[in-house]
């Protein structure tokens, strides 16, 4: 604080007429106008460069960018609503094509994700050796586990033939609308009450299971074989 008012004071006293009124200042006005000036030295009061090491990719884009800047202002006199219409207009357009850009990187992104988690599956998911451990939970009287079965198996014949993406956290829905059957739709209910609503399962869902999954995949045969 002491060394601001000592500043204070000397502006003060450099803003005192010159001559016979410099004569009546005080030794001490003297020694704070040489404080001050040593205040006002300080590198705090004075600006510093910043180092820029952008500045010449910047320069060399905008030197790249003016000429199309140029074009469009001139475009947008004779545009209905001016530049500020055109400006707009360019601007939606750009965010626009940027967020279809993402997205459609983002769902190739997750597309090989889930390709890459569904290769890194056990080789013990083999749709055939599924169909096996049904067929014998069916000869058993074990109704659930045959149709839980033959829904897995159905899900990696499907993968196969690039239908779908298969991992193990999939829903019907999911399956519905890339297959879009109606026998798989029926096929989804009936698995979601007994996987997922306790309804116990009986012989006709296992036999059922059977029916649509050879329906279903007859469905796909354009695609892959399995």
């Amino acid at each position: 604080m002491r060394r601001w008012a000592a500043a204070l004071v000397a502006a003060l006293a450099l803003a005192a007429p010159p001559a016979a009124a410099a004569q009546s200042v005080s030794a001490s006005a003297e020694e704070a106008r040489r404080e001050a000036r040593a205040i006002l030295a300080e590198r705090r009061f004075h600006g510093a460069e910043l180092p820029r090491p952008l500045a010449g990719p910047i320069e060399w884009i905008g030197d790249r960018i003016q000429p199309v800047i140029d074009w469009i202002n001139d475009r947008g006199e004779d545009f209905p609503g001016g530049q500020v219409t055109l400006w707009t207009l360019l601007a939606a357009a750009l965010l626009l094509t940027a967020g279809a850009v993402t997205s459609a990187t983002i769902r190739r992104r997750a597309l090989a994700l889930d390709r890459a988690r569904a290769a890194a599956l056990p080789a013990a998911e083999d749709p055939r050796a599924l169909e096996r451990e049904a067929e014998r939970a069916e000869r058993d009287g074990d109704w659930e586990a045959a149709v839980r079965l033959r829904f897995r198996a159905g899900l990696l014949r499907l993968d196969r033939r690039r239908v779908i993406v298969y991992r193990p956290s999939m829903t019907t829905g999911e399956v519905a609308r890339a297959v879009d059957s109606p026998a798989f739709r029926e096929l989804g209910d009936r698995f979601d009450e007994i996987a997922y609503g306790g309804r116990q399962a009986e012989r006709e869902d296992a036999e059922h299971a059977r029916r649509a999954w050879s329906e279903v995949l007859g469905h796909e045969r354009s695609a892959v074989p399995a």
